[in-house]
């Protein structure tokens, strides 16, 4: 499975499928352990209670997941081949609102009020309807969290992570801004913390605390002018 052009890659661990219901059964298998992931937390993924959630025999789930860390492994690829649409969504809408301008419009004050205000509409579009799924939240933290402990998964997790930065990445390459991936680090983890901030409570998905928060984000992060170097800057040597 590849996430971003080949970027990131993540690839199944347990025993492959060859036929059409062999693929629905393994299937099962892996979104009944994200079901139980909901209800009881990695802790809960054991072969007895996903083949008894997925209603298939014992000897299904040991076929296909001889090892339970690939069936973690498997299921954490699974979910996240199911929910990178959302982000792949807001790249494009982010990149197609950004080609909309020109190179003079994006260094002009108005020009840049326009993308911020488009671009702070997308993302609180995409964490309020991200953190709105709390089953798809609970289990992507439940990942998170066992990938501390769990070096399979760690990497897993690591390459799912890249394929999300790479995406935003992009983005801030376009705008030829100075340092893409620390800008990357910052709106991934700003969109992470929020999603979770609305899922614990902390605050609400209509708080204008929330709104705040993103546009600020934003408004640091587009640059004042488009950063780039001359041909002619370019050229000169550099002074010892």
């Amino acid at each position: 499975m590849t996430l971003d052009s080949g970027k990131s890659e993540l690839v199944y661990q347990g025993r492959r499928a060859q036929r059409a219901d062999s693929r629905q059964r393994r299937k099962a298998i892996l979104e009944a352990t994200l079901r139980l992931i909901v209800k009881e937390g990695i802790r809960g993924i054991r072969h007895r209670a996903v083949a008894r959630e997925a209603s298939v025999p014992l000897a299904a789930t040991t076929y296909y997941f001889k090892d339970l860390n690939d069936l973690i492994s498997d299921s954490f690829t699974y979910f996240v081949e199911q929910n990178i649409e959302h982000t792949r969504q807001l790249h494009a809408d982010s990149i197609a609102v950004a080609r909309q301008l020109t190179p003079e419009q994006l260094a002009s004050g108005l020009g840049r009020r326009q993308l911020t205000q488009q671009l702070t509409r997308f993302v609180l579009s995409h964490v309020r309807d991200q953190a709105s799924n709390r089953d798809n939240r609970l289990v992507e933290l439940a990942f998170r969290h066992e990938a501390l402990r769990n070096e399979q998964l760690t990497r897993a997790m690591r390459m799912a992570n890249q394929a999300n930065e790479n995406l935003i990445v992009e983005f801030f390459e376009m705008l030829q801004f100075s340092d893409p991936q620390a800008a990357a680090q910052i709106v991934h983890g700003t969109i992470l913390n929020l999603e979770y901030q609305i899922l614990n409570g902390a605050i609400n998905s209509d708080s204008p605390l929330l709104e705040r928060t993103v546009t600020l984000m934003i408004r640091t992060l587009i640059p004042s002018r488009v950063e780039q170097t001359t041909t002619a800057e370019a050229a000169q040597p550099e002074t010892v």
